[in-house]
């Protein structure tokens, strides 16, 4: 859940997920964001519409 809210890039393939998780301390920001109250605002904020900028991008 916190991969795919912060950085749903690097949910495939897999190898770059372990990648992702071990070298930005994932577990340990998990941790950190729970213990301050700031990991439901994190996990279930709304993603951002990049595909929406990239296609009016596209066009004009």
């Amino acid at each position: 859940m916190w991969v795919q809210a912060v950085a749903p890039r690097w949910l495939t393939p897999e190898r770059s997920y372990r990648s992702y998780v071990r070298n930005y301390d994932v577990p340990g920001k998990i941790r950190a964001a729970k213990l301050s109250g700031h990991f439901d605002t994190i996990v279930y904020r709304p993603a951002p519409s990049y595909h929406a900028r990239l296609a009016l991008a596209a066009i004009v």
